[in-house]
């Protein structure tokens, strides 16, 4: 296996759990705080998450 294949391996990896955080402070953030606080936070970590995760695949595309 490649650098680069190891590269975009751990790269999706680390978006997975980063997208997984998200769902878990979402979660912590319904039950704990209240939610208008934190809320504008998680949708820029969405954000962030998710454009993330399609600059991951277009990598992906572009090494294949």
């Amino acid at each position: 296996m490649e650098d680069k294949d190891l590269t975009l391996d751990f790269l999706n990896v680390t978006v997975a759990h980063l997208m997984a955080d998200i769902d878990t402070i979402g979660d912590y953030n319904k039950t704990f705080w209240h939610e208008k606080e934190l809320s504008g936070q998680l949708e820029r970590l969405s954000l962030t998450a998710s454009l993330l995760g399609s600059l991951l695949d277009n990598l992906k595309e572009v090494s294949k």
